[in-house]
């Protein structure tokens, strides 16, 4: 390694030296701002500042640090700067040089003279560099007294101090102390009460959220972030918010609120100091997806065009419609198809099947696509596709003529004065004055001096005309007027029905709904009236019409009051989508043939004889119950008159099952229940008391002969209706012999136990019944389950047609209530047990509100009900077993 430069080395150290030296001379100007900053730092640990108004602390700071600031700058413009000799002096000091050889470094000789004297002068000072040795220059130690020297180590000391005794509050001091409006952790926290309020389109309850979150939050956009501050000695900010909105409650409260736009976290400052921060992902709110889910176009055999649709939006759809133009057509026109939602689905498909008939786009090639609308507002549309719309078949040449003229004049194809000497033509086609009359009516209408919007009712009015024709061709005048006093009326409820839904709220007083219900009974009379006609006609065929299933005097009162009631309780889409079954079903009327009312006979016999199998039924299922209760009534007198006198029911209550005690109340287990490993042997009878009921018991065995053969005979009849069997009878009839044997050997806790099983048979036997004739079969009665076309059903105020809205829409009936339930199947069920008893006790089966259960029967159904109670609180019993107590016991 090369030997370092003496030459270099040396002035090295004289740089250092010059620094020390400075550094010593600045000491006396430094140390009174340094004193003055270390004052202030420990009033700062002492809280001082931070006690004082924001101003004064702002001022008090400034101008400390500002006079340390002066006095600095002042003392070290006059520290003079250090001369090279005086360094030398130094380093010659702290490297214990003697006689001051660095003299001879910056010396010069008296008299150069010639090249050979600065020759031997540089050798004698290359000599006294290398004899130097080792230089170094020390640490800075200004000149100070001892009372300087104790005022120094004093001051660190009580920083030092100050600050082992703040803890861990000693930097929040500090930062407090230093900045003016920031608090330190020694001020107790605001509090913080902080929710976010979903939005309007996804509705929910508020988000309450703590002072720190942890785990990520999940809302929706558009959600708020509210907050509310107490105690807050300064103005907070909502920071990963924009644009968010203070209101001040008071002196020290504060409201905070803002939108929640994007995902990020969020964080409430008051004074420096968090109160509280949150994680926050926010689901953004996308324009519904809505597509074709299918090829539109008319329905097979009907005047309707069905529009499958399939919309999806993560917070719901508001509304759907299709959006319909002709190609080429100059004047634009957009036909708007509003389809009906059952509610605000989130994902939902349908096939709504509107009828477009009187539509001038009516048997065209048109484009369509759908359009939705979100709850919270956002659009969407689907892709264009190509359809045709559904058309009605006219067979009057007259009316074909009218339907073509009507079509044009709407399209803007023809002029109102064309279509005027259009229609004059056509009054040659005909001697009905009834008919010349309205064509004389239309064509005044679209004369140029006729009264303003009398030509705006010509299209619908030429509609009415062409089907009065068609009707007028095929069934004659009385049809004819009857069909046009049905749409007449169909009119009239529509209209009333838009408006009260236009008013809202207001579309709910009592002169709207007199109005609606005025209107509707004019619908009523009008579709009894067209139905008796329809019958009227069918008896001129020969054929027999049967009462239909409705339970009151005509069969459209029950649907009208159903249609007022929706649209009086503002479910304004309901009633409309009622109205158009009843309108589907007044089309079918006009369209009916003889064949059609041959089928409809043939069906409504099949929904007498439905309703005659139920019947047959329930008086089984009645009677079925009066032998079980007889059983129990005699099991129950002879276990008792063979118990001991001491016989402490609340010792059998806790040794029997579970499935034992809900026996015990006449309620059947539920299947897997646990069954007793070691099952105890029935209860002992007194064989006197069993003698003594020979006369009853040999009653019950004739009746239940009967009713097993009751039980063939429907069993066949239900085959014969619907093509389909009832397994269920035949295990009916199985337990019904098992009982009969059981009374004839006197063995009623056998009996009782067949005839359980027989009540559950009948059960199931009954769903079977229902189920088959719902699905329709291939016996006697064709579709004895199917609906009717002309006569809504009852019961359940379906139509018996497939829905055109939102509920069926799938095009087909569903599970929906047939013709004729109205026997009350689930009343009758309302007052039974799980067997299809009646509610209640008795010795014939007969029993009324009125009836009292005696005394020893009340506290042995409250020990049953404590020990079920203790046992659904044994949490070591099987779950199953727990959770069928839990939802058994919620009904005491």
């Amino acid at each position: 390694m090369a030997e370092p430069n003496p030459a270099l080395h040396l002035k090295a150290l004289r740089r250092k030296a010059q620094r020390v030296l400075w550094w010593e001379r600045a000491w006396e100007p430094l140390r009174w701002p340094l004193l003055l900053v270390a004052f202030y730092v420990l009033a700062c640990l002492a809280r001082i500042p931070q006690s004082l108004p924001d101003w004064l602390h702002t001022l008090l700071e400034a101008g400390v640090l500002g006079t340390a600031l002066w006095l600095t700058i002042t003392g070290l413009r006059r520290v003079p700067p250090v001369s090279i000799s005086v360094a030398d002096r130094r380093i010659e000091h702290d490297s214990k040089l003697a006689y001051q050889p660095l003299l001879s470094l910056t010396d010069r000789p008296a008299f150069a003279g010639n090249g050979e004297q600065s020759a031997i002068w540089s050798r004698h000072v290359e000599r006294v560099t290398a004899s130097l040795g080792t230089l170094r220059v020390g640490l800075p130690h200004p000149e100070a007294s001892l009372h300087e020297r104790l005022a120094l180590l004093a001051v660190p000391l009580a920083i030092v101090v100050a600050a082992v005794l703040g803890g861990t509050h000693t930097p929040s001091r500090l930062h407090a102390g230093l900045l003016p409006g920031v608090d330190d952790d020694s001020i107790p926290l605001p509090t913080l009460q902080a929710w976010i309020d979903r939005p309007s389109y996804a509705p929910g309850a508020p988000i309450f959220l703590s002072a720190t979150g942890h785990t990520t939050l999940d809302v929706p956009q558009g959600a708020i972030l509210n907050a509310t501050i107490t105690g807050a000695h300064g103005k907070p900010a909502l920071h990963g918010i924009a644009s968010p909105e203070q209101n001040r409650l008071d002196a020290e409260s504060w409201n905070s609120h803002g939108t929640l736009q994007q995902s990020g976290t969020i964080s409430i400052v008051v004074r420096g100091r968090t109160l509280g921060s949150w994680r926050v992902k926010v689901e953004p709110d996308l324009p519904p997806t809505v597509t074709w889910d299918g090829k539109p176009g008319p329905q097979k055999d009907d005047w309707r065009t069905g529009l499958p649709w399939h919309v999806h939006q993560t917070y719901g759809v508001a509304s759907l419609e299709a959006e319909i133009n002709l190609p080429g057509l100059t004047r634009g026109r957009i036909l708007h198809v509003p389809i009906p939602l059952d509610g605000q689905p989130k994902d939902a498909k349908g096939v709504a099947t509107p009828d477009l008939s009187s539509d001038p786009f009516a048997g065209m090639e048109v484009e369509g696509r759908l359009h939705a609308r979100s709850v919270s507002g956002r659009e969407s549309r689907s892709d264009i596709v190509k359809f045709q719309i559904a058309a009605r078949k006219f067979t009057d040449p007259l009316a074909r003529a009218l339907v073509a003229l009507r079509r044009r004049l709407m399209l803007g194809q023809q002029r109102a004065s064309q279509a005027a000497a259009e229609l004059n033509l056509l009054t040659q086609t005909t001697d009905e004055r009834a008919i010349l009359a309205a064509l004389g009516l239309e064509i005044a209408s679209l004369q140029k001096d006729a009264p303003d919007g009398s030509a705006d009712r010509v299209p619908g009015e030429l509609w009415a005309l062409a089907l009065y024709l068609d009707d007028l061709r095929r069934d004659g005048p009385d049809i004819a007027d009857a069909a046009a006093e049905v749409r007449a009326a169909q009119q009239g409820v529509q209209q009333q029905l838009d408006h009260m839904r236009d008013l809202g709220d207001k579309g709910h007083t009592l002169p709207e709904q007199e109005e609606l219900q005025r209107r509707t009974q004019a619908l009523k009379d009008a579709l009894n009236r067209r139905m008796q006609l329809l019958f009227a006609r069918a008896a001129q065929s020969g054929i027999v019409m049967p009462q239909s299933g409705t339970s009151s005097a005509d069969p459209f009162s029950d649907e009208m009051r159903r249609l007022q009631s929706e649209a009086n309780q503002g479910h304004g889409d309901e009633a409309l989508r009622r109205l158009q079954q009843m309108e589907d079903m007044a089309e079918r009327m006009r369209q009916a043939r003889p064949e059609d009312l041959k089928a409809l006979a043939e069906q409504m016999k099949a929904q007498a004889e439905a309703r005659a199998q139920r019947a047959a039924l329930h008086d089984l299922v009645h009677r079925e119950t009066t032998l079980l209760d007889h059983t129990q009534s005699r099991l129950s007198a002879a276990q008792k008159a063979a118990a001991p006198p001491d016989d402490g029911s609340r010792r059998d209550v806790s040794q029997m099952s579970t499935a034992d005690l809900l026996r015990q109340l006449g309620m059947q287990p539920p299947p897997g229940m646990e069954q007793p490993t070691d099952a105890k042997p029935p209860a002992p009878v007194d064989p006197d008391t069993v003698a003594a009921q020979s006369d009853g018991r040999r009653a019950d065995h004739a009746l239940q002969r009967a009713l097993q053969r009751v039980n063939d005979i429907l069993s066949h009849r239900v085959k014969d209706l619907t093509g389909k069997p009832a397994t269920a009878f035949d295990k009916a009839k199985t337990d019904m012999q098992t009982a009969r044997e059981a009374l004839a050997d006197r063995k009623d806790a056998e009996a009782q136990t067949a005839e359980q099983k027989v009540l559950a048979d009948l059960s199931e036997a009954g769903k079977q019944m229902r189920q088959n004739q719902k699905s329709g079969g291939s016996g006697k009665g064709g579709q004895g389950g199917g609906s009717l076309s002309f006569i809504p059903s009852g019961g359940a105020g379906s139509s018996g047609q497939p829905q055109h809205g939102a509920k069926g829409q799938q095009g087909d009936d569903g599970d929906q209530p047939q013709a004729g339930d109205e026997d009350g199947d689930d009343d009758d069920q309302k007052d039974q047990d799980p067997l299809g008893r009646k509610l209640g006790e008795g010795d014939k089966g007969k029993d009324s509100d009125a009836h009292i259960p005696d005394k020893s029967a009340r506290d042995r159904a409250r020990d049953i009900e404590r020990e079920l109670r203790r046992r659904a609180s044994d949490r070591t019993r099987p779950q199953s077993e727990l959770d069928y107590l839990e939802r058994l016991l919620k009904s005491f």
